[in-house]
């Protein structure tokens, strides 16, 4: 159905003290001018976001500039002070948001990964966070986290969410194995949310225990859906699959259509994740991150023009 073709690796980080370029997000500004969110961790493993602008234009991306530091973790004891990572960018009316998730570190390499919102101001090139705790997170529904990273607002003015959601830890000989699934809820403003009962997405089988970032897209009248998943009997990695759906809600589950998988060599060869799918005058994009979780950065693919959507 689908057939994505891999274009460049778009931006990679070589400064001195900071790795990976994770999770890349994006949003239109103005005619060719786009602006993206990534993720960069500094010497300390904590994970800050930076913001560049790019320039859109007949199946090609460029970066603009270097990315500038935008957001940064909380201080000790909030929901993310061991890190921010960017989610999803979304307008109502006149404001740009950037929903990220706040990482807290637990003893013996557990964690939790909640939900923030920050403001973004053009003007400034910055992000402000809208408040100092999470919109989503732990609560007697989610007793583990709630990391949301793709948001959507519908013809009649409903906001709808796709998150993770904590199932369990298991001890896996001297390490913890995390569980966790991929859920929906709505909400009117934004910010006070209702959660669908049970996971948008099913488990393929016995051997998958996560997804990765999602990304909703409507074209026509179908709900389109990629996301990373990992793993299968085979494969320890994350891989990008895809869902599509009628309305938003009942999806159909079907990967073999994603359209695009690791590479046979290179910086995407070994893991393929953190999807990011937008169209722009009559073309269709994707960003994402290869191997290492982002450690070899982000890269980008074109639809195929002759793929059915």
């Amino acid at each position: 159905m689908f057939e994505w073709i891999k274009k460049d690796l778009l931006y990679e980080t070589r400064e001195k003290g900071w790795t990976h370029a994770s999770h890349p997000c994006i949003i239109h500004i103005a005619d060719d001018i786009f602006l993206i969110a990534l993720t960069k961790r500094d010497s300390l493993k904590k994970s800050h976001i930076f913001l560049v602008y790019a320039i859109v234009k007949n199946g090609m991306i460029t970066l603009e500039d270097k990315p500038k530091l935008a957001l940064s973790p909380g201080d000790y004891g909030y929901f993310d002070c061991d890190g921010v990572i960017s989610g999803c960018f979304i307008k109502n009316v006149d404001q740009i948001y950037l929903y990220y998730v706040g990482w807290q570190n637990l003893p013996e390499d557990l964690w939790i990964c909640d939900t923030g919102r920050a403001n973004l101001d053009l003007s400034s090139l910055t992000l402000e966070k809208e408040f100092l705790g999470p919109i989503i997170g732990r609560d007697r529904n989610h007793p583990l986290f709630a990391a949301a990273t793709a948001f959507f607002i519908d013809e009649n003015n409903l906001w709808h969410t796709w998150y993770n959601s904590g199932l369990k830890w298991e001890k896996a000989g001297s390490n913890w194995k995390h569980k966790y699934g991929l859920h929906h809820g709505t909400s009117t403003n934004g910010l006070d949310w209702k959660f669908d009962e049970g996971m948008a997405i099913p488990f393929a089988d016995e051997y998958e225990y996560a997804f990765g970032r999602p990304t909703v897209v409507k074209w026509g009248n179908r709900y389109h859906m990629w996301y990373a998943h990992r793993e299968t009997k085979y494969i320890k990695t994350y891989r990008i699959g895809y869902a599509s759906s009628d309305d938003g809600l009942k999806w159909t589950r079907e990967d073999e259509n994603s359209g695009i998988d690791a590479s046979e060599e290179g910086w995407d060869s070994k893991m393929i994740c953190y999807p990011s799918v937008f169209s722009h005058n009559g073309f269709k994009y994707m960003l994402y991150n290869g191997n290492g979780y982002g450690e070899t950065g982000f890269g980008y693919a074109v639809l195929e023009e002759r793929s059915n959507v």
